[in-house]
């Protein structure tokens, strides 16, 4: 995994924290090439801090969302509301706030690393699966209906194939962060509220007839050629 952090101290020992269980690190040193380093390196894995030199956490994150679906864990003393959404609005898919406890932080990233490549990443074929029209390539990342489709992140994904699977049901709030997070002891509230609205977002800039309703005092339900509402 790649660790973008301009204190170099904290980014030592982060390193040194993840790699005592068997996490290959690398620190980023040139802070105007993040993109080119990542696109070399690789990583499973990209832990990002905000206040970076030249230019900050937030235009990398959008930036290198771009590029890959690699996920992106924030770190940031930037510890408000509106910091932690706009983050995720950039494209993070979880946000740990400095001063961190290490085990928190091992817990998030075993927790990502988890959900998006090991025991709790579905072992699927390479096929989509289609309900009402609508066809969902899980390993792909990608849905697609009439002719029209859009990729998602990590965590979108994994949010709509627990979402799709219960279809035409509702899923409460509890489930979704169990299922796609793997716990909620380490989420942010408003982690799963902005997931939902990115992947709204995507649905509509595609054109694709698939929206995500609220079920009041319980969760979220996926409706098929319906309003994005």
């Amino acid at each position: 995994m790649t660790i973008i952090e301009d204190d170099r101290a904290l980014a030592e020992q982060i390193s040194q924290l993840l790699s005592r269980y068997g996490y290959d690190c690398t620190e980023a040193k040139d802070f105007s090439i993040i993109d080119r380093q990542i696109e070399v390196e690789q990583p499973d894995l990209i832990l990002l801090d905000i206040n970076l030199p030249k230019y900050d956490g937030f235009y990398w994150c959008r930036s290198l969302r771009e590029r890959t679906k690699v996920p992106i864990l924030i770190m940031s003393a930037r510890n408000s509301t509106a910091d932690q959404i706009r983050g995720m609005d950039s494209g993070a898919d979880d946000y740990i706030t400095k001063p961190f406890d290490p085990d928190v932080l091992l817990a998030k990233v075993n927790a990502i690393i988890r959900r998006n490549y090991g025991e709790l990443k579905p072992e699927n074929a390479d096929h989509g699966e289609e309900k009402c029209g609508v066809i969902f390539w899980e390993n792909r990342q990608t849905v697609a209906c009439r002719g029209k489709q859009t990729e998602l992140s990590f965590t979108e994904n994994s949010l709509f194939r627990v979402l799709f699977a219960a279809f035409p049901d509702a899923v409460s709030r509890g489930e979704l962060f169990m299922q796609v997070w793997d716990d909620d002891s380490f989420v942010e509230e408003n982690t799963l509220n902005v997931n939902i609205r990115r992947l709204r977002e995507k649905f509509v800039a595609a054109g694709l007839p698939i929206a995500i309703r609220v079920v009041r005092s319980f969760g979220y339900k996926l409706i098929i050629g319906g309003d994005n509402t």
